[in-house]
């Protein structure tokens, strides 16, 4: 897996992309510890004398996972001619919290769902339907 850029030490700030990498790198090593697992228990199960009561492995799979945080954020221009801007999102402020309330605090509200694509390699692209024109 690619390194992911990280802020520095102390901050508890991050990229919003960075912030979102980070999040679906977490699923997928998640997904990983589940798949080890459940290859070990294969290997418990293969091992056991015949007539024991062994209990055959299951295969975990997170069929999607929703993440929403809330956050603020602050549109940031590094410095120089052509530096990129970056949305950098950071956790509330308690300070902000208590003079401007939470809502305007948290001005940033994430929502990232992943799901497998289900896509069959072996079939062909769907096609777009043939659309014919209204006669009116």
């Amino acid at each position: 897996m690619p390194e992911l850029p990280v802020a520095p030490q102390g901050t508890q700030q991050a990229e919003l992309g960075a912030l979102l990498a980070g999040a679906v790198a977490a699923v997928a090593r998640a997904q990983d510890v589940l798949d080890q697992h459940a290859q070990a228990r294969v290997a418990e199960y293969q091992a056991s004398p015949p007539g024991s009561l062994a209990v055959p492995p299951l295969w975990y799979a997170f069929d999607s996972v929703s993440i929403d945080i809330e956050l603020s954020a602050e549109v940031v221009r590094g410095a120089g001619p052509g530096a990129s801007t970056s949305l950098i999102c950071r956790t509330l402020n308690p300070v902000t919290v208590g003079v401007y309330g939470y809502s305007a605090s948290a001005g940033t509200k994430i929502h990232l769902t992943l799901a497998p694509q289900r896509v069959d390699p072996k079939s062909p692209a769907p096609t777009q339907p043939e659309v014919t024109p209204s006669p009116t």
